[in-house]
């Protein structure tokens, strides 16, 4: 009877030692934003960025301006994120008329959520919560990112393999 209980004590310690390991091991295996690579990518992203151009880039005809051009982007420590676009020069009187309505509505994108970085891939996904758009709700937004240079930050969408726009921001001061 000892002996039976020597072997169940062991069993007991080795099952232990394994679901520790287990439970530590499970998020970062989860989270591939865990990794020192995902951490350099966040650490970088973190911070307050100003929007300096939007470009659309269609297969046919040379580049031409997005449809924003002025723009806030923030990431958190926290892993949070808030993006606002706009366009200039919008009428500021209050929208009293569906036409008016529906001129705001198109003339302004916001939406924020938690984000995610795969740096093998140079993405971080957006995971939308809340958003002027109804349809992003609940979506992930993805976006390639770059650093050309030490305050710049480009994030392009793609299509397939083809970038079809970037949005290039500078560090906000």
């Amino acid at each position: 009877m000892l002996s039976e209980n020597r072997v169940n004590f062991t069993a007991m310690k080795w099952l232990t030692s394994l679901f520790v390991a287990a439970a530590i091991a499970a998020p970062a295996a989860q989270n591939p934003g865990g990794s020192a690579a995902a951490a350099a990518a966040k650490r970088r992203l973190v911070g307050n960025w100003k929007l300096v151009k939007y470009e659309i880039f269609d297969p046919a005809s040379p580049p031409r301006p997005g449809a924003f051009d002025v723009g806030r982007l923030m990431y958190d420590e926290q892993g949070e994120m808030s993006a606002h676009l706009m366009r200039s020069g919008r009428p500021r009187e209050a929208a009293t008329t569906e036409t008016a309505r529906a001129a705001a509505y198109q003339g302004y994108l916001a939406y924020f959520g938690p984000f995610t970085i795969d740096p093998d891939k140079q993405i971080v996904v957006h995971h939308v919560v809340g958003s002027s758009r109804p349809d992003w709700i609940g979506s992930e937004q993805v976006r390639y990112y770059g650093f050309p240079a030490d305050n710049t930050l480009t994030l392009s969408l793609k299509s397939g393999d083809r970038v079809t726009q970037t949005l290039t921001w500078e560090r906000a001061q």
